[in-house]
């Protein structure tokens, strides 16, 4: 991610959601137990230099739809309140008093 940037979702290891929310896929396996894991980390850029990583979770553990979707929803929910949280900061910056 750190080469591409979220250009990742023009790659086979990434995908772009909608909304400003993308996931990033990374398929590991453990070099001691060779058990493997399939990796869904959802994400958002947050400027230039910065990705919001909103959740994630192992999909090879649990690929059912359901919880695909409740994974995603969880994502959007955390990406909601953190624009909320940025369009108040930015319409009332800290230390400014109304009056």
């Amino acid at each position: 991610m750190q080469r591409y940037g979220v250009g990742i979702c023009d790659t086979e290891f990434g995908r772009q959601l909608g909304g400003g929310l993308f996931e990033f896929r990374l398929r590991l396996k453990a070099r001691t137990d060779g058990e493997s894991a399939l990796v869904r980390v959802f994400c958002h850029a947050a400027g230039d230099r910065v990705i919001l990583l909103l959740g994630g979770y192992d999909k090879g553990k649990d690929s059912g739809r359901r919880r695909q979707e409740r994974e995603i929803k969880v994502a959007r929910r955390r990406l909601t309140e953190y624009l909320r949280r940025r369009r108040d900061v930015d319409r009332d910056p800290p230390g400014l008093e109304r009056l």
